[in-house]
């Protein structure tokens, strides 16, 4: 039930529901590889990587801010394979899984609220295109979008506020998956597959493939790729005899055309799908408040397999054009996603049967309750930007940002079910409560950005974001519980809100000698706040919920040392978090508020050393400590919060380090030897007084992967074993009530792999 409950009691009907249950590069010696300098890879000649987090090409150590990058073959080496994968490698990034793909929370440095969150902090980009919902009741805080990570580039995982740059949302920062472009100048192609045996548990397989092909020489080209995963589960569900329930099933494409009419013109059209269905939870069972299992290790008892899929659609344009000075560049987009989850919620409403009895509600005994969500999502997007080149002492961007976004309509219900055919109860008692949200987004902003050299190596750079969004929303509350308890269906007028914010950004960056640049950054960023969710909130409850904003204040080190055998990035923050979305308690009824403050105090570090040509050894480590600051009383009464308590689902302490050796082995063979080390310290699950979600202390992770691998010109065979020592690991946990058990989302065991790839 973990991430679920969340998910369900964070709208308003939610609440009631609570209440009622009370770059490996290859060998460079770049320092820019950030968090895995082993890892970066396909850089340039120079040995610089190259990235275009700000919305420019830049060579990665100029950027003045904290940047992860992990290069396409480096994914493919180390066998990354979802999004906790690469953020389990990335310093500050944290993914609160949910059991399913695609669901779960994504955050930056801390910047979340728990289970009452609503909208999302850091916002994730396909490309140049934002995938993750804006709006305050778009539902974005659940969906921790989980796509193929087949034929990219690179992954750049931006920490921090970037307000300016990126919009809305993105309070914690920014994930950007970067696709490889289709190349008109020759044909290429590879392939890949995977069998995956889990130890104790199921097997899987992968099989994808990806084809370049010039159509015009130097003008015109298609990139196509396509994939099936089938991964394999290792929980079983001792209800329906399910063994290996978390078993899933992913299948997508990506089609590309890349065309340069002129030498001036490039004209970039993609379309992708993605689809994705898994059978059940990675859940365990446990006794009421503790870790010990329930049924067994890795098992859990529902009366279904607990099914949820995911579907991705997306289609882009961009056009580029060099107007000499710069470039005008133009984006528009339309995407899709629908996320469907289901959970049995029988243990926390069988309870509440005989009750219903004397209302005259007579449900047959064989009655059990679902969690349905769906969270659909319909988003067009429009960029249209100038990037100048530099002239002078100057150099600027410019640029306006459209967005519309739909979800019609979120739903999260409760429905009742015959236990021995999982079929829904007829009317009225099958739908014991639905509380289904309709609502519209849409914001237009103006940004730009404007850097001053005032010397070859030291400049200042201003940026500002003006973005007015407004809101429509609309949530209905019907079935069995509001006919019995409230007279009949509920229902919240149709709300509006619209506001106008700004967001700032100033940085200064020294770079002394070629290979050594430091910089020191302020910037903002909001998340839009909207109609109040409650209905009929008493007089004087906010009508209308504020934005909630942070400054983040940071200085950095980026740098080459001992002859470029030792890389070295650094950088230390601080967060103020003001006016956070949070449900308090006002004239005895539970409604949102602007109500609290935080603050977050950290560093990152990432080193790479190289020893020889044939030995790279990377280490990161980060250290994050969010805490509220202030906190609203009738906040403490609904999540038990309190200021100086620390921000729950947060370790502290994150390290991840990668060893690669290569050996010759003759007659154009290489032998690759590597492992991999993750390590994530305890963490709290909730806040120390809340009585709904008692705290509980998550005991620290640490992972070790092993892997090896032979090469012979074009192609490589490798062998992976994953988890090597079998650490059973929590993510996530809901300690459960008198008589309904706690919950465990749970890591993947000891793992096999045998890979097979080749590239024309």
């Amino acid at each position: 039930m973990t991430g679920t409950i969340g998910k369900g009691y964070l709208f308003s009907a939610s609440v009631v529901a609570l209440c009622l249950t009370a770059n490996h590069a290859k060998a460079q010696v770049a320092p820019d590889s950030v968090v895995l300098p082993a890892v970066a890879d396909e850089v340039p000649n120079d040995g610089e990587i190259v990235v275009t987090a700000s919305k420019r090409e830049e060579k990665l150590r100029d950027v003045p801010s904290a940047i992860t990058v992990l290069g396409g073959d480096a994914i493919e080496r180390l066998g990354i394979q979802s999004i906790r994968d690469y953020a389990t490698l990335t310093p500050g990034l944290t993914v609160q899984d949910d059991g399913t793909p695609g669901s779960g929370k994504v955050y930056i440095r801390g910047l979340q609220t728990g289970a009452l969150q609503q909208s999302a902090t850091t916002v994730v980009y396909l490309d140049d295109v934002p995938f993750t919902a804006s709006s305050s009741n778009g539902g974005g805080a659940f969906v921790a979008p989980d796509p193929e990570l087949v034929d990219l580039d690179r992954i750049e995982v931006l920490k921090g506020p970037q307000g300016t740059l990126y919009g809305a949302s993105s309070l914690g920062g920014v994930i950007r998956m970067i696709s490889k472009r289709p190349d008109p100048s020759g044909f290429s192609a590879s392939v890949r597959a995977e069998a995956t045996a889990v130890d104790g548990g199921g097997f899987g397989y992968l099989a994808n493939a990806s084809v370049n092909i010039p159509l015009v020489a130097d003008r015109l080209a298609v990139r196509a790729t396509a994939f099936y995963r089938r991964a394999p589960g290792y929980v079983d569900n001792v209800g329906t005899g399910t063994k290996n329930v978390n078993e899933s099933d992913s299948k997508g494409a990506r089609l590309a055309i890349g065309w340069t009419p002129t030498d001036r013109l490039t004209i970039d059209l993609v379309g992708q799908f993605q689809d994705t269905d898994t059978n059940g939870l990675a859940l365990q069972d446990n006794v009421t408040g503790t870790f010990t299992p329930l049924y067994g290790k890795r098992k859990y008892s529902q009366f279904f397999d607990a099914p949820s899929s995911t579907r991705y659609r997306l289609v882009s344009a961009t056009g580029t054009y060099d107007v000499g000075i710069g470039r005008v560049i133009a984006v528009a987009a339309y995407s899709e996603s629908k996320l469907h989850t289901e959970n049995d919620f029988s243990a926390s409403y069988v309870p509440f049967l005989p009750l219903l009895a004397l209302l005259g509600y007579n449900y047959p005994a064989n009655t059990g309750f679902a969690y349905q969500s769906t969270i659909p999502q319909k988003k067009k997007t429009a960029e249209l930007r100038f990037v100048s080149n530099r002239l002078g002492p100057v150099e600027f961007l410019v640029g306006g940002f459209y967005t519309h976004e739909r979800v019609d309509p979120l739903s999260t219900d409760i429905v009742a079910r015959d236990t021995t055919t999982n079929t829904q109860l007829p009317a009225p008692l099958g739908s014991f409560m639905a509380s289904p949200i309709r609502d519209r987004y849409e914001e237009l902003s103006a940004f730009g950005n404007l850097t001053f050299y005032l010397s070859d190596n030291f400049d200042i750079t201003g940026g500002a974001r003006l973005a007015h969004y407004k809101e429509n929303f609309t949530l209905n509350y019907s079935g069995v519980y509001y006919d019995a308890l409230l007279g009949g269906p509920q229902q919240t007028p149709g709300l509006d809100a619209s506001e106008n914010h700004a967001s700032y950004l100033a940085t200064v960056r020294w770079r002394p000698t070629s290979n050594l640049s430091l910089f020191l950054r302020a910037a903002s960023g909001f998340r839009p706040g909207g109609p109040q969710p409650a209905v009929a909130p008493p007089t004087g409850a906010q009508t209308t919920i504020n934005p909630d904003t942070v400054w983040n204040y940071e200085a950095g080190i980026k740098g080459d040392f001992l002859d470029r055998t030792l890389s070295l990035e650094a950088s230390v923050y601080r967060i103020d978090w003001k006016d956070i979305q949070l449900y308090t308690i006002f004239q005895n009824q539970i409604v949102l508020a602007n109500a609290g403050k935080a603050k977050v105090e950290g560093f990152e570090v990432s080193a790479l050393a190289r020893p020889s040509d044939r030995l790279s050894i990377g280490v990161n480590a980060g250290y994050t400590d969010p805490r509220l600051t202030r906190i609203d009383p009738g906040v403490s009464a609904v999540i038990g919060a309190a200021a100086g308590d620390p921000i729950p689902y947060t370790p502290q302490w994150t390290v991840a380090a990668t060893v690669d050796q290569s050996v010759p082995l003759g007659n154009d063979v290489e032998g690759q030897l590597g492992a991999t080390m993750r390590f994530q310290s305890e963490m709290f699950t909730s806040y120390p007084s809340s009585v709904t979600a008692p705290n509980v202390k998550l005991p620290s992770i640490g992972t070790v992967d092993l892997r090896a691998g032979v090469s012979f010109r074009q192609y490589l065979v490798q062998f992976r074993v994953d988890n090597v020592l079998n650490e059973f690991g929590v993510i996530n946990y809901a300690p459960g009530t008198p008589g309904v058990p706690a919950t465990a989302n749970i890591n993947r065991p000891r793992s096999f792999t045998l890979s097979l790839g080749a590239k024309f």
